[in-house]
C-alpha cells in the first residue's frame, strides 16, 4: 500500500467513512469535504494521519490540508468510494434554522465546490496569457502579422474564460445533483453563436420574446453567477420531475421539461438579475479604485494584509468569483484587457510569508527543521503557502503577523506607485496562475504602462519579502529543537545478543535520534535514562511492546509502561506539562494491560506547536542502571512498530 493510500485511509477512518461524506473536491493544497454530520469527524484522528498538515473547519466545509500531494490523496479517496464532485446530497442546504452564519457557510461551501475543479486549468491559462504578453512585447508586429500561431495561442489562453459559463455549469451540476451534461447545455446556451450575436455593445439591450419587449440581453461569456443559479434551479426542478414522472417516460421527459423551461427563464429572469449583480460588482470595485489614490491604496493594504488570513480558513474562495466577474468584460482603462485589480495584490501577501519562513530557516541550526522550512518555502514560490503557514509562521504567531503587516504595507505602496501610471487606479493583472507564474499576467497587451505595471508589482513583492525577512530575522528566537545541531547518528549493534535482548519498538512514526541529541537538557544528559528521541509525524502514540500501564500523568503528556522488569517512559514534547493536558487524550489508564501496537495516547500537534512547544518525543528506559546495556537499534526515519532499542 502506498503512502498516499495510507494517508487516504487514515483520513477516511477519521471522518467516519463513506456514510459521512456528502461530497469531496480538492484545490491546490486541500481536500474539501462536505460532511453529513461534522460532529462525527475526529480532528485528532485526521491530524494524526501521516501526510496531513492540518484540519480547518470553515465555510461549511471540513478541509484537510495536504500540500502538493493533494491530488494523489484525492485519487486514493475516490478508490475508497468518496463521492467526489458532489451529487444530489451535495445540494442540500444547511440543517436547522437559517442564520447569517449558516447562509454564509453554505455560500462559501458552494463557491468552493464549484470553483475548485477549474483551478488547475485557470492557473494554466494564466501562464499562457503571460507567455503571449511577453511574445507581444518582444515581437510587436506578431499579432497583426496574420500568423495563425497568434490565433491558436490566444485561443488556448482565452477559451476557458470565454466558455466559462459552460465549465461553471458543469461543476455546479455536480455540486447540486443535476446531470452534468444538462448543466453544460444550460451553460452552452449562454454562449451559443446566435445568442452571442445578440450581445449588446453597452451593459444591456432589449429584444422581443414572442412579440413582447421583455428579453433583456447581456454579455454572458466569462460570467459565473447566471450559470450557478440557473443550474441550481434546474437541479431542484429536475429532481422533482424524476420523482413525479412515471418511470417509463422520466428519462426523456425530465430533461425535456428542465431545458425547455429553465433555459428561457435563464435569459428572461436569472441572467438579467445576476448579470446586473455582476455589473454591480465590477462597478463597485471600479468605484473604489477610481477614488483617486485613496481607493487603490486601501484595496492594496486590505488584500496584501488579509489575504493569508483568509487562506487559513479557506475563505479566499469568496473573493475569487468576484475577481473572475471583474475580469469578465474588457476594460478600456487597461488596454481593453479583462483584468482584476483584486488579485494583483495577492502575490505581495504570499511572498511576504516566503520571506518570513526563509528568515526562520536562516536562524535555525537543526538541519531537519531547516530543510523542512526551505521545502515549504519552495512551495510558496509557486503560490502554495499552507505548509509555510501551518508548519512554521502561524504556530510561532509573530512571524505570521509580521508577514501580514509587510504584505499590507507593500500592497498599499504598490497601489500608490501604480497610481502615477494608471490615473490613480493602482495596478492590475489578468486572471490566471499563482506564485511566480502570476507575474507575466501583469504584462497587459495594448496597455501603455504595461511594463511599469509589471515592475511595480514585482518590485513590491520583492520588497515585501525582503522586509518580512529582515523583520523576522531580527525578532525571531528559534526554540531549542530548532537550534540543535544534529550529527549523523552512528549505531553499533554488533555486540548485542539479539536473540536474548528485550526489544522496544517505535511508538510513533518519525525520525529517531540518540537521546543525547535531545533538545531537553535532562534527557540529553541521560539523567532520566538511556533511550532514543523522535521528531514525530502524526499525533498517535502506540504501545512499544506488550506491557502494563504503570502511570498516566495527570497532564496526559507522558505514560509509564513496564514489562520483563523494564520501566519505560514515553514523554511527548518538551515542557508540554505546562499545557495542563490541553491537546492530549489518553486511551489507557493506570493498571491497564496493552498489546504491542495498541493506541495509548493521542495529541493535537497544532495546539502544541501554536503554544510554542517542541513536539520531540522521548522514549527512555528509566531503570537503565538495572541492565547491562541499552542499545539504539535504528536511526533515521522509522514507522511505528519498527525496532528501535535493545535492552540487555
Amino acid at each position: 500500500m502506498s503512502n498516499f493510500a495510507k494517508t487516504a485511509q487514515g483520513i477516511w477512518d477519521g471522518i467516519g467513512g463513506k456514510e459521512n461524506i456528502k461530497s469531496l473536491v480538492h484545490c491546490a493544497t486541500r481536500l474539501r469535504f462536505t460532511l453529513v454530520d461534522d460532529s462525527k469527524a475526529s480532528d485528532d484522528a485526521v491530524k494524526g494521519t501521516a501526510g496531513v498538515v492540518s484540519v480547518v473547519r470553515a465555510g461549511g466545509l471540513y478541509q484537510v490540508v495536504i500540500g502538493n500531494d493533494v491530488h494523489e490523496v484525492f485519487l486514493e479517496l475516490e478508490k475508497l468510494g468518496a463521492p467526489s464532485g458532489g451529487g444530489a446530497a451535495a445540494a442540500d442546504g444547511p440543517k436547522g434554522p437559517l442564520t447569517a452564519a449558516s447562509i454564509g457557510n453554505m455560500l462559501i461551501g458552494t463557491i468552493s465546490g464549484v470553483f475548485t475543479p477549474i483551478l488547475p486549468a485557470l492557473m494554466g491559462i494564466g501562464i499562457i496569457k503571460g507567455f503571449i504578453a511577453i511574445l507581444q512585447m518582444c515581437f510587436p508586429g506578431w499579432a497583426g502579422s496574420g500568423d495563425a500561431s497568434f490565433v491558436v495561442l490566444t485561443a488556448a489562453g482565452d477559451a476557458l474564460m470565454y466558455f466559462l459559463p459552460v465549465l461553471i455549469a458543469y461543476t455546479a451540476a455536480q455540486k447540486f445533483g443535476l446531470d452534468p451534461i444538462l448543466g453544460m447545455v444550460i451553460g452552452a446556451a449562454l454562449v451559443y453563436p446566435d445568442i452571442v450575436a445578440l450581445y449588446p455593445f453597452g451593459p444591456w439591450g432589449v429584444h422581443k420574446f414572442f412579440g413582447a419587449d421583455i428579453l433583456v440581453m447581456m454579455r454572458y461569456s466569462g460570467t459565473v453567477l447566471p450559470s450557478i443559479f440557473a443550474v441550481y434551479g434546474a437541479a431542484k426542478f429536475y429532481q422533482y420531475l424524476r420523482k413525479a414522472l412515471p418511470s417509463a417516460v422520466k428519462n426523456f421527459l425530465a430533461p425535456f421539461f428542465t431545458l425547455i423551461i429553465v433555459i428561457p427563464l435563464t435569459f428572461l429572469v436569472i441572467g438579467p438579475i445576476f448579470g446586473i449583480v455582476g455589473v454591480g460588482i465590477q462597478d463597485g470595485i471600479k468605484a473604489i479604485v477610481e477614488i483617486r489614490y485613496i481607493g487603490s491604496i486601501l484595496l492594496g493594504a486590505i488584500i496584501g494584509g488579509f489575504w493569508q488570513v483568509l487562506v487559513i480558513f479557506g475563505l479566499h474562495w469568496a473573493i475569487i468569483p468576484i475577481a473572475i466577474q471583474e475580469a469578465a468584460v474588457p476594460n478600456p482603462l487597461w488596454g481593453n484587457n479583462g483584468i482584476t485589480v483584486i488579485m494583483a495584490y495577492t502575490q505581495i501577501a504570499v511572498i511576504a510569508q516566503l520571506g518570513a519562513v526563509f528568515a526562520m530557516a536562516y536562524k535555525m541550526k537543526n538541519p531537519e527543521r531547516r530543510s523542512a522550512a526551505v521545502a515549504a518555502a519552495i512551495g510558496g514560490i509557486f503560490g502554495i503557502t499552507e505548509p509555510i503557514i501551518y508548519g512554521f509562521t502561524l504556530p510561532k504567531k509573530k512571524p505570521f503577523f509580521t508577514a501580514c503587516f509587510c504584505g499590507a504595507i507593500f500592497g498599499a505602496l504598490a497601489a500608490a506607485a501604480g497610481n502615477f501610471f494608471s490615473e490613480g487606479r493602482g495596478i492590475a493583472m489578468q486572471m490566471g496562475a499563482m506564485g511566480v507564474f502570476s507575474y507575466p499576467s501583469l504584462l497587459l497587451p495594448n496597455y501603455a504602462s504595461s511594463s511599469m505595471n509589471f515592475l511595480i508589482a514585482f518590485g513590491a513583492s520583492l520588497l515585501s519579502m525582503a522586509a518580512s525577512f529582515i523583520a523576522v530575522k531580527t525578532s525571531y528566537q528559534p526554540d531549542a529543537a530548532e537550534m540543535r545541531e544534529v550529527e549523523a547518528a552512528k549505531i553499533d549493534t554488533s555486540k548485542v545478543n539479539k536473540n536474548k535482548a528485550f526489544k522496544v519498538y517505535a511508538p510513533v512514526k518519525g525520525r529517531v535520534l540518540p537521546i543525547t541529541q535531545s533538545a531537553d537538557p535532562a534527557h540529553q544528559q541521560e539523567a532520566v535514562g538511556k533511550g532514543v528521541c523522535f521528531m514525530p509525524l502524526g499525533g498517535k502514540i502506540f504501545a512499544p511492546f506488550d506491557a502494563s500501564i504503570d502511570m498516566v500523568f495527570d497532564t496526559k503528556h507522558a505514560i509509564g509502561l513496564s514489562a520483563n522488569g523494564i520501566e519505560l517512559l514515553i514523554h511527548c514534547g518538551i515542557d508540554t506539562v505546562k499545557l495542563d493536558g490541553k491537546g492530549f487524550k489518553a486511551h489507557v489508564k493506570d493498571g491497564d494491560t496493552v498489546k504491542k501496537g495498541d493506541l495509548i495516547l493521542e495529541y493535537d500537534k497544532d495546539i502544541i506547536a501554536r503554544a510554542g512547544y517542541s513536539l520531540e518525543t522521548q522514549v527512555v528506559v528509566t531503570n537503565s542502571g538495572d541492565f547491562k546495556a541499552v542499545t539504539q537499534a535504528a536511526t533515521g526515519d522509522v514507522n511505528a512498530g519498527d525496532l528501535v532499542l535493545y535492552v540487555e
